[in-house]
């Protein structure tokens, strides 16, 4: 029985280590979102990119303003 002991405690911990960093990974992943939208904007607004590649990258409609939608997107 306790020739078992010590490998079991290496798996439990080795699969307990893998599932946090799973949940780790799965609760940044909407924060990078945001930030990329806010990058995205700032650049913009130092024309750094056009109007069409925001437009693209945004997923936004070309009817849509570019400037407000940086606005609301920069004061959240």
């Amino acid at each position: 029985m306790s020739t078992n002991f010590r490998p079991n405690i290496r798996l439990t911990t080795n699969i307990s280590l893998v599932i946090g960093t799973f949940a780790i990974a799965l609760k940044i992943t909407p924060i990078a979102e945001v930030y990329q939208e806010k990058n995205l904007c700032i650049k913009y607004l130092k024309h750094q990119i056009d109007r069409d590649r925001l437009i693209k990258r945004l997923k936004i409609i070309k009817q849509a303003n570019p400037s407000s939608i940086c606005d609301s997107i920069l004061k959240s």
